[in-house]
């Protein structure tokens, strides 16, 4: 976690691969939702705003992002869309996740993204839309992607910015702070930019999900290699 100006700014890197096919998959075969449909209803950045509320929302003991196994990767997810994740900012550099997920369910996940959520008590000129979305303004972007080995063609066409939204924290938060510093345990205003992929569902039987991604971010730099080994079943 990074901390600046009395604000929460952290980023969780996520899904990028070394590609080593020749070629690329359409987004169609490979079963990418496009960046400017409405999958399930809700925009990509409609989605980012869900995947951070969950990602700070679940308990820190049973936090999927904090998880370097998988054996937390079904907490907190609903119905027949899941979220999957790097690490925070502060996670390790490489983690490998094995995870069982039901038949049907889309999955939703960042390639490398990036928040910055205001406390209730900061300064008001670092509470401004302009002022948060500054602190995501990242740049020096390099993702790869790859799904079943075959690489994901120009991820960083999977960019979204979300709208402004609230962030509540559960008391076993991912921070380890309480309301002294954190008042309500709220982050507002929260704002998120970053590349994600929607993956209609995967058929029945094992697949992989490798990611490497880096940016370089007003907080600081950051570079992540994350690999699922999903059982659809």
């Amino acid at each position: 976690m990074q901390r600046s100006s009395d604000a929460v700014s952290l980023l969780v890197v996520g899904l990028a691969a070394i590609a080593i096919c020749p070629s690329f998959a359409s987004a169609a075969d490979l079963g990418i939702a496009p960046i400017q449909s409405h999958p399930h209803g809700q925009t990509y950045a409609q989605w980012a705003v869900e995947w951070w509320q969950w990602a700070l929302g679940t308990p820190a003991s049973v936090n999927p992002v904090l998880d370097e196994t998988g054996d937390d990767c079904a907490e907190g997810q609903k119905g027949h869309i899941w979220f999957l994740a790097g690490t925070f900012g502060t996670g390790p550099a490489s983690v490998v996740r094995t995870c069982t997920i039901p038949t049907g369910t889309a999955l939703f996940f960042p390639l490398i993204n990036s928040l910055y959520g205001a406390f209730l008590n900061d300064s008001p000129e670092t509470r401004t839309e302009e002022y948060i979305r500054s602190q995501v303004a990242c740049k020096d972007v390099s993702i790869s992607a790859q799904i079943d080995g075959v690489p994901v063609g120009n991820p960083l066409h999977y960019y979204e910015q979300s709208p402004l939204f609230d962030v509540q924290l559960p008391t076993d938060n991912v921070f380890g702070l309480g309301e002294d510093v954190i008042p309500k345990l709220l982050l507002s205003p929260s704002v998120d930019a970053g590349y994600y992929l929607f993956l209609h569902p995967l058929p029945p039987g094992s697949h992989t999900l490798h990611w490497v991604s880096s940016q370089s971010c007003p907080a600081s730099d950051y570079a992540e290699d994350v690999t699922y080994h999903l059982t659809v079943r």
